[in-house]
């Protein structure tokens, strides 16, 4: 781990680069779903972690920039969707976010929507990452990180007091651990987001989105699901709730 701080230590100036490309987009490119999947997302840098996981079409983007742990043509439907319809979000609140690239995008692409954001936070039991650390200088509202599980007394009770209105769960991949996390979010948010809901990797995860999607009468479901047939089984995927 030591050696992944270190090496993501020397690309914190992508930090305000990123920021900088999102907040440059004209409006009408964030309803654009092929702008999004085929220019911005691979500007901004994918993850080069699992890389049989990845479309090797993609490979050039690889370990770039924010790192985003994502299929573009996931992210690209899934940032249309946040524009149409998350423009009222207040408090975003992140369950797991690794090196912070999503977490990074997300915040940014809802500002650049014209969401009034109060603040934001980020729960990982993880140190900070230097990504972290700069978006905690750089972001434009205010932006907490929890050094905890999101079972923990302090994360339960930052919930209560702070009521976030959208939550991003991608934390314990556990059938348990996913459960806990959803019911922490339903308790306030109008919208929350599940990753890897059709992931081979991941089968609780995807096990639990293919029920809780029914079981949420009380929400819409929507799912960004798409695949790319280079790499041969279906990965990641996102899944969002809304409250009707």
């Amino acid at each position: 781990m030591d050696e992944r701080y270190q090496y993501y230590a020397t690309l914190v100036d992508q930090v305000p680069l990123a920021i900088d490309k999102i907040r440059s987009i004209p409006l009408q490119k964030c309803f654009d779903a092929e702008y999004l999947e085929h220019s911005l997302i691979p500007e901004l840098g994918l993850n080069n972690e699992e890389l049989q996981e990845q479309p090797a079409e993609l490979s050039g983007f690889f370990g770039r920039g924010l790192h985003l742990w994502q299929y573009p043509s996931q992210l690209a439907s899934y940032l249309v969707w946040l524009a149409h319809n998350a423009r009222g979000v207040r408090k975003y609140m992140e369950i797991g976010c690794r090196w912070g690239g999503t977490f990074i995008l997300v915040n940014e692409w809802l500002k650049r929507i014209g969401a009034e954001i109060e603040f934001s936070v980020a729960i990982d039991p993880i140190e900070p990452t230097p990504f972290i650390r700069k978006y905690l200088e750089v972001s434009s509202s205010p932006v907490h990180y929890i050094k905890n599980f999101s079972t923990s007394a302090e994360v339960i009770g930052y919930q209560r007091i702070c009521h976030p209105d959208m939550v991003f769960v991608d934390g314990d991949h556990s059938m348990r651990g996913v459960m806990f996390d959803h019911l922490l979010a339903r308790s306030t948010a109008d919208i929350i987001v599940h990753h890897d809901i059709a992931s081979r990797a991941c089968p609780d995860t995807s096990l639990f989105w293919s029920y809780v999607r029914q079981a949420e009468t009380g929400f819409e479901p929507f799912e960004f699901t798409q695949q790319y047939g280079s790499v041969g089984a279906s990965y990641l995927g996102i899944g969002v709730l809304k409250r009707k």
